[in-house]
């Protein structure tokens, strides 16, 4: 193993750069790997499955559905769909702030 150490050491300095770059990139390529399959797998481990959450979710519309009497242009529904995307912007909103805060 050694000798095919020395061997590749001999060449020329395009040859060492080359070999040098070539192991720098599989040595990258290796630790995104490692890191990406961990925070993968934590992630999985940490988080419910995604069909949970749907299944939650479809739960739950007909609950609204039921509690809003089924009138959608009565003013408490237009009101309860002016506070749900009010909401929804409201978090973009802190989500983009966030992101601004970390660039900085």
């Amino acid at each position: 193993m050694m000798q095919t150490l020395r061997k590749w050491n001999e060449g020329s300095l395009l040859q060492r750069t080359l070999l040098h770059i070539a192991l720098f990139v599989l040595g990258s390529a290796s630790v995104v790997t490692l890191a990406s399959v961990l925070l993968v797998s934590t992630a999985k481990a940490v988080f419910p499955p995604h069909d949970a959450t749907e299944t939650g979710a479809e739960k739950a519309d007909p609950e609204e559905k039921e509690g809003s009497g089924g009138d959608s242009s009565s003013p408490e529904a237009a009101a309860g769909a002016a506070g749900a995307q009010g909401r929804t912007k409201a978090v973009a909103r802190l989500g983009s702030r966030r992101e601004s805060a970390l660039a900085r």
